[in-house]
């Protein structure tokens, strides 16, 4: 009881700096409500998830463009303290299932991706990081790294390695990974 109510007051206090019209945002929201099965209104389920997703909390603050107002919501909500976001560009819909233990550096995150805990993305050398496409999941443990580009709709298995470019609408497993189907 007493911790709803603390948490009904951290929200109320961060209500009018809501970038509700920020279109990534909007798209962020919607994925995890559909993802997690949320039933209310959106400030219902922002409501719920500052409360109690880490991960979501740690892309909210990351979204954020006003640094007063990214401080509160730094204050009132703790990010998930081992997970790493240092990406240029996300598109709208990323889900990060666990966060727990994650680096994410790619050059760019195309829209509606979905990235498990112990994920590293980012750098093989003193290059570029990887580009990920569109629809792309992945999975617990996976390393994407280096100079490559993940093209859109695809799954990367648990623990698998990616070193190298990967084509559409495939599946990749393995260490180095290979082509599943």
């Amino acid at each position: 009881m007493l911790r709803k109510l603390k948490n009904k007051i951290k929200f109320a206090l961060i209500i009018p700096g809501i970038p509700w019209k920020d279109e990534l945002f909007e798209k962020d929201l919607a994925r995890w409500k559909s993802v997690l099965n949320m039933k209310g209104t959106d400030k219902q389920i922002l409501s719920k998830l500052l409360s109690s997703d880490k991960a979501f909390r740690s892309l909210y603050i990351f979204r954020l463009k006003k640094r007063l107002y990214r401080g509160w919501v730094n204050l009132l909500f703790p990010p998930l303290d081992s997970l790493y976001i240092m990406t240029g560009k996300i598109g709208g819909g990323l889900f990060i299932q666990h966060g727990f233990s994650t680096y994410i550096a790619a050059e760019s995150i195309g829209e509606n991706c979905w990235i498990n805990q112990q994920v590293s993305i980012g750098y093989k050398d003193n290059t570029t990081p990887p580009v990920i496409g569109n629809n792309v999941t992945i999975t617990c443990g996976a390393k994407v790294l280096g100079p490559i580009t993940i093209a859109d709709n695809v799954t990367i298995g648990a623990n698998a390695v990616v070193v190298k470019d990967l084509p559409p609408n495939s599946v990749w497993g393995g260490v180095p990974a290979r082509r599943i189907r």
